[in-house]
């Protein structure tokens, strides 16, 4: 009677790791001594689709990064030319604050990039048998709270000043900064 109740709860269909996990239970698992190798071959399974999902995440960064580069790029610039064409102190310090906060961005999606680097680094040694056989599969929010604040705060720091990072907006507040000492 309750089952009937709460099936628009169920999800329509389970993500594909889980589907193979349940099959592989109601299939597989005819007597006590399969259960091992079934589990094994799961979490392998579970495992492998981590780290499809988080390398695939991890890559994500990087072309949204870029995509930002590539969209304000062309708008920074225009910042510079119209604050020196019609000297515009105004306008200069505009283009230098939007540039560090772009840089500061970037940084920041670095250091959430780094986070889930930890995770995809730990999937390759237990594939390399460098980890121990019984690792938990998706756990990458687990591991990313595993990374201490300082730490999460010191790569950001340091990632700002990777050239991929700091350009171009290291060079548009430069350039700017040169606009506005001029006068």
């Amino acid at each position: 009677m309750f089952e009937a109740l709460f099936v628009w709860a169920r999800p329509k269909a389970l993500p594909p790791a889980l589907e193979v996990a349940s099959e592989l239970e109601a299939d597989d698992v005819q007597t006590a001594d399969a259960a091992p190798l079934v589990l094994a071959s799961r979490r392998s399974d579970d495992l492998k689709a981590e780290y499809l999902l988080v390398q695939n995440q991890y890559e994500a960064f990087d072309q949204r990064a870029l995509s930002m580069k590539a969209l304000a790029t062309p708008l920074l610039g225009a910042g510079i030319v119209a604050g020196i064409k019609d000297p515009s102190s105004a306008i200069l310090w505009a283009t230098i604050l939007v540039a560090a906060s772009l840089w500061l961005l970037e940084g920041i999606w670095k250091g959430f990039q780094k986070n889930l680097a930890y995770r995809v680094e730990k999937l390759e040694r237990w594939y390399r048998g460098e980890e121990p056989g019984d690792m938990v599969p998706f756990q990458v929010y687990s591991e990313w709270n595993a990374v201490p604040t300082s730490m999460r705060i010191y790569y950001v720091a340091t990632r700002m000043w990777a050239p991929f990072v700091a350009l171009p907006y290291l060079v548009v507040i430069a350039i700017s900064s040169v606009a506005i000492w001029r006068g």
